[in-house]
């Protein structure tokens, strides 16, 4: 089985699969650019910023960051923040996927895919996010980690199988055609994930995809299942339970910072959402 190498060398991201990991107060990283990686964090609270927006991590929450990718890191903190990250081999994730898609025999005869890119970089509470707790545990007990890189790969297979259905059901009779229109879909996708502490529109995220707000509404809709607001509502309220969880910021502090208006508005979707109010959420996480 492929090694997994621990905290290497820079110069040697990409050409193995690694786990980069680090616990400090203090730490700021500028214009890195790697391979296809998954940051997380086990403890505290880091921040991933890339031309698109500002990312901020808390356990249970992963950030995926696309091969080539520049991005900057930073932990400001006044407890040690630790962070854990898979830094995937190139080639490898595109060939879990090539793996779970095509036959034993014509397997033999595939020749190597493109790099995959993902759009929908935050995930709360996935496999995948769980996959990143498991191995920083089979990390901590000395365990192999191979195992763990292969199970990360084929969930990100899963999500590159997902994503290819929902391009077939775009409106659109030529295949170039509804992958030109999932990429721009894409693009929108990433700004909005990337802006979650602030308020932005549906023609702020068309601009960015290159198309009239109508037209990306349309599309968005057609392409997620669910309207640019609802989709980014439900992004803000898993964000905003994972703060709750993790880190000792009032609910006021936690509202404001998912980009929600009011704190009435976010009380009253938070329990609508999750049978609870943010307040005693956090009770029972605190007593638990």
């Amino acid at each position: 089985m492929t090694d997994v190498l621990i905290n290497p060398p820079a110069a040697l991201l990409g050409a193995h699969n690694a786990i980069v990991a680090g616990r400090t107060v203090r730490r700021h990283t500028t214009q890195f650019t790697g391979p296809l990686s998954i940051k997380g964090v086990i403890e505290g609270s880091a921040t991933w910023e890339t031309r698109e927006g500002r990312y901020e991590l808390v356990p249970g929450a992963v950030l995926l960051l696309n091969d080539g990718e520049a991005y900057s890191l930073t932990v400001d903190a006044l407890q040690p923040v630790e962070t854990f990250n898979f830094f995937f081999e190139r080639g490898f994730v595109e060939d879990a996927f090539r793996t779970s898609t095509t036959s034993s025999a014509k397997l033999l005869d595939a020749s190597p895919s493109s790099p995959m890119t993902f759009t929908e970089r935050l995930h709360f509470e996935t496999p995948l996010a769980r996959e990143l707790q498991e191995a920083h545990a089979r990390m901590q007990n000395g365990e192999p980690l191979a195992e763990s890189f292969y199970a990360a790969a084929l969930q990100l297979a899963a999500v590159e199988c997902d994503l290819r259905a929902r391009v077939a059901k775009l409106p659109a009779l030529r295949a170039a055609t509804r992958e030109e229109l999932a990429r721009r879909v894409g693009v929108g996708t990433s700004f909005l994930h990337a802006n979650l502490e602030r308020r932005v529109t549906v023609a702020e995220a068309a601009g960015e995809a290159c198309l009239s707000p109508f037209h990306f509404h349309r599309l968005f809709t057609a392409f997620h299942d669910s309207t640019p607001h609802r989709y980014v509502t439900r992004l803000r309220l898993q964000r905003a339970k994972m703060l709750l969880r993790a880190t000792g910021r009032d609910v006021g502090e936690v509202a404001l910072a998912c980009g929600f208006e009011s704190l009435g508005s976010f009380t009253t979707l938070f329990t609508r959402t999750f049978g609870t109010s943010p307040a005693r959420f956090r009770r029972i996480r605190e007593t638990a």
